[in-house]
């Protein structure tokens, strides 16, 4: 039996008097693929009214089931609706704390099934309509069709899309749970993006020419883009090698995510900083297959007579926690604001990854995550540099991106 007309999450009490409503908000009519899936997980999950979290030890039929008894998707800071779902499958939505009606499930059901056929068959690399759920979309309260990630209340950026409310029949218990939403259906999503601050510079074992460095810093592959790899290779074919020094600091000068990955581990700065470099070097950017690479070589020369796994562990320790709320830009406390993942799969099932099955989230992230090649020019770097004390220096750039 469900008992959700006793939570009432706190999102949706008070901000009717913000003076803002769902009709202020500017609709929006195109997105791609990716974000098209974010709204197809919020009607899919009300027409299923269940959560199946992934053990990879159990069958499909055995799995835990969690039933769902309301999600809370925010379009803005202050603008959310709740979708609470009671025991005769309606579900009563919650405006913003000032309006509520109410849509049979079987609604969800069929505008889902209609919306997966639309985002299979929209532009792959490009911004499409779906007008003919326009109706439903604002009978539904979404206006937005990305989800709208909010802000923690001490100021950081939760990474959650969206929070569901289940039943826990272990403890009785209905907790609040954020989930972020990745899909199979489009392009493949980033882990962690590209920015300045997950710019990792090396310095060089020892100072090249100034012809040559202006040979390397001309490199360009055969589409016009610079080339980091050859320019890689190059500064290792000059007798040189890169050798870790830092992790660019945020605009103030402060090395957040520095300290960030020394908090998931103290070895966690060099073993990304090899690993970024391998994908450069090695035949591969697949993150398992260089740190099984990398463990075999044990530059760090972890004791490993009885565990192998020294690497792939603190590797996952370090993909889970990305997903989970770990940011380059934001102090990280080691508490997970998301509970884990959901993704859109090519049937248009919601596999969901959860926390209590991390083993299984743990092994998802290690086996469909690959290093990926930003914008250099936008990212600033690439490119031989040198410092005030005279050091030719090299920055390569850490972006992961799933593979499917």
């Amino acid at each position: 039996m469900f008992f959700f007309f006793f939570f009432f999450p706190d999102e949706t009490n008070g901000e009717k008097d913000n003076g803002r409503s769902f009709s202020e908000v500017k609709w929006q009519t195109k997105a791609n693929k990716g974000e098209w899936s974010e709204l197809y997980t919020l009607f899919k999950l009300l027409a299923d009214q269940n959560l199946f979290p992934i053990d990879r030890s159990q069958r499909i039929s055995a799995r835990l089931r969690m039933p769902i008894l309301s999600i809370l998707r925010h379009t803005e800071e202050t603008i959310c609706a709740e979708y609470r779902i009671d025991d005769e499958g309606i579900v009563h939505i919650n405006a913003n704390g000032d309006e509520i009606i109410e849509v049979d499930k079987k609604e969800f059901e069929e505008i889902s099934t209609g919306m997966l056929d639309a985002i299979k068959k929209g532009a792959s690399d490009a911004a499409f309509e779906i007008s003919s759920i326009n109706d439903f979309r604002q009978r539904t309260f979404c206006p937005k069709i990305k989800c709208y990630s909010k802000r923690l209340p001490n100021g950081d950026k939760d990474k959650s899309d969206l929070y569901i409310v289940i039943h826990d029949a272990f403890t009785g218990q209905s907790p609040k749970l954020g989930f972020s939403i990745k899909s199979e259906l489009g392009n493949p999503p980033t882990l962690l993006n590209a920015t300045k601050l997950t710019n990792f510079k090396y310095r060089l074992s020892k100072n090249l020419p100034a012809d040559q460095v202006e040979q390397i810093n001309s490199m360009l592959d055969n589409r016009g883009y610079i080339d980091i790899q050859g320019r890689v290779r190059a500064i290792i074919e000059s007798g040189a090698s890169l050798e870790f020094l830092t992790i660019n600091p945020d605009k103030k000068g402060k090395p957040v995510f520095l300290e960030n990955l020394f908090a998931v581990d103290s070895c966690m700065p060099d073993i990304l900083a090899h690993l970024l470099l391998m994908s450069y070097t090695e035949d591969t950017k697949k993150l398992d297959e260089l740190t099984e690479k990398l463990s075999a070589e044990n530059p760090l020369r972890f004791p490993m007579q009885t565990n192998k796994k020294s690497y792939e562990i603190k590797v996952k320790r370090f993909v889970s926690d990305v997903a989970l709320g770990l940011l380059p830009g934001q102090p990280w406390d080691a508490r997970h604001q998301a509970a884990g993942i959901l993704v859109v799969t090519g049937s248009g099932n919601i596999d969901c990854y959860h926390v209590i099955y991390r083993d299984s989230l743990d092994e998802y992230l290690y086996h469909d995550l690959k290093f990926e090649t930003g914008f250099a020019s936008r990212h600033g770097f690439g490119k031989i540099e040198t410092d005030e004390n005279g050091n030719q220096i090299f920055t390569l750039n850490l972006q992961l991106r799933f593979i499917k």
